[in-house]
């Protein structure tokens, strides 16, 4: 079976490439009217989390790997935050929360369908009776159009030192296990273009489509209450849009 993405093998670095902040903006105003004790699911190493709680909100934030936990706790060190990190999966809640947001659209990291399934169950049981879940999702009918087996660059990044880090990776659609699996390579150079250190990281994902989602919702008490198709809320469109981007509540 394929496993799950070791983000500890590159969670010294993560922050270097992963520096996007095109829905910090929704995730602002999502919250900005909520006084309640936010939980985030699949947190990493704070990209969404450290604005929320620069402005101001209280949070519970959790994520499966301890090395992207480890660097979200040392960025956060002597800041008066109201917030709690926790090493644990998705479907281990133990409280209720009025909010909960799945960012980054995270939960296509759960390899199977019954696992997806059983991440929801537990969060539709953790999510008081007038909260809201915001989950988000990549469209597959746009995002599979780069999982075609041909080896890309990703980009070139400053590193300390005068060192940079150049990021390439290849990924593959397997139409029978309806998953995403590939590599992305890591290679540091010094300031003289020397190779002097090398990683590859293992990508699994389970992509999710708008029915299938809306298939699995029938075995939890979640219901969908807006949809939209990017950060922007413009509507959906499901041969163009990048993203689906979930309000859910309780039946």
């Amino acid at each position: 079976m394929k496993e799950t993405i070791k983000f500890d093998k590159v969670a010294d670095i993560y922050d270097l490439y992963v520096n996007v902040d095109f829905d910090i903006p929704f995730f602002l105003k999502e919250t900005e009217d909520y006084k309640g004790e936010i939980l985030e699911l699949m947190c990493g190493t704070g990209r969404v989390s450290i604005p929320l709680l620069d402005s101001g909100r209280r949070m519970t934030c959790i994520d499966y790997s301890k090395g992207m936990l480890d660097s979200f706790a040392k960025k956060i060190e002597n800041r008066n935050y109201s917030v709690s990190l926790h090493q644990m999966d998705v479907t281990d809640l133990d409280k209720k929360f009025g909010l909960i947001i799945l960012p980054f659209h995270s939960i296509s990291e759960i390899l199977s369908t019954d696992l997806q399934i059983k991440a929801l169950q537990s969060i539709s049981l953790h999510l008081e009776n007038d909260g809201v879940f915001i989950l988000t999702l990549q469209n597959p009918k746009t995002r599979l159009k780069v999982a075609d087996g041909i080896p890309r660059i990703m980009g070139n990044y400053p590193f300390k030192d005068d060192k940079h880090l150049m990021i390439s990776y290849v990924n593959q659609y397997n139409e029978t296990e309806k998953i995403v699996s590939g590599f992305q390579f890591f290679e540091i150079y010094d300031s003289n273009n020397t190779l002097i250190e090398k990683r590859f990281l293992e990508i699994n994902f389970k992509p999710i489509s708008d029915l299938g989602l809306r298939e699995m919702l029938k075995s939890t008490e979640l219901e969908i209450v807006e949809m939209y198709g990017d950060y922007s809320y413009r509507n959906f469109d499901e041969k163009t849009s990048n993203f689906m981007i979930y309000k859910l509540k309780r039946k």
